[in-house]
């Protein structure tokens, strides 16, 4: 059984006309794979019209991959994002903000946090936070815990002309998924990791104290909450990594082993 693949070369959504459902129906048919569409057409259930665009999109999809050009996948919903953070891994980058307050309106970014295999940076509000446009340009996926509700919202405020185009998987929903409730604190307890006893009890109201403590001169309020932010971003990757996994297990490989 051909499962050792990207989650990716086992998707069909990006495709235009196939919905979850028509999806399911294909690996239904013992079709799992990319090659798997262009080897079994002839035998393939599913409309003629649909198997001609499904056949053309999986051509162009294989092409686009080969080419390491992902945009073809933009039109998969926005949930599904996470497929393709195997085959993105080292065009993908963790991220986290620190604010003044909850407002997007009315409150201010302080710090972002940007972790990827390059390394971890932080960006800072009166230093050099402008210079986060240029390091989000190199990314093709972003990673973040309530990212979609609330840093996007903050950054496109604070940067209306910076496109964020990226895949997005935000894990919030991804472990919500996966029966995990709560915020990141909670969800890493229960995934068994911990933080340094420096800033364990540090959450967000407390991050928004240690930048004022800061602005009043506390320079070991801003390296606390330097370490906060770190913590954050870099704490994403073990979680996206299982979740990658146990995601590929729940809606693909369970889901084919039920029609057995």
């Amino acid at each position: 059984m051909q499962f050792q693949f990207f989650m990716l070369q086992h998707t069909f959504i990006h495709c235009p006309g196939i919905s979850l459902n028509t999806e399911r129906k294909i690996w239904n048919q013992n079709v799992f794979t990319w090659d798997d569409v262009l080897d079994k057409q002839k035998s393939l259930d599913i409309s003629a019209n649909k198997k001609s665009v499904l056949l053309a999109s999986i051509q162009d999809s294989i092409d686009a991959v080969n080419k390491k050009d992902y945009t073809i996948f933009s039109k998969m919903p926005g949930n599904q994002h996470w497929r393709l953070y195997t085959a993105l891994k080292e065009r993908t980058c963790f991220l986290d903000i620190e604010t003044t307050g909850l407002s997007k309106n009315y409150d201010e970014i302080t710090l972002i946090g940007m972790h990827s295999s390059n390394g971890t940076k932080i960006f800072m509000n009166g230093k050099n936070l402008e210079k986060f446009e240029d390091e989000l340009k190199k990314y093709s996926m972003i990673v973040t815990f309530n990212g979609r509700c609330f840093d996007v919202p903050f950054i496109r405020n604070t940067f209306p002309d910076v496109p964020i185009n990226q895949f997005h998987a935000d894990l919030r929903f991804v472990m919500a998924d996966l029966g995990f409730r709560g915020g990141l604190k909670n969800v890493e307890r229960e995934r068994g990791i911990k933080r340094s006893s420096e800033i364990k009890d540090v959450d967000g109201f407390e991050a928004v104290r240690l930048w004022h403590r800061y602005q009043r001169g506390d320079n070991d309020a801003l390296a606390t909450l330097k370490s906060y932010l770190t913590a954050d971003i870099q704490n994403l990757v073990p979680l996206m990594e299982n979740a990658s996994v146990e995601m590929k297990k729940k809606h693909f490989i369970d889901v084919i082993n039920s029609y057995r």
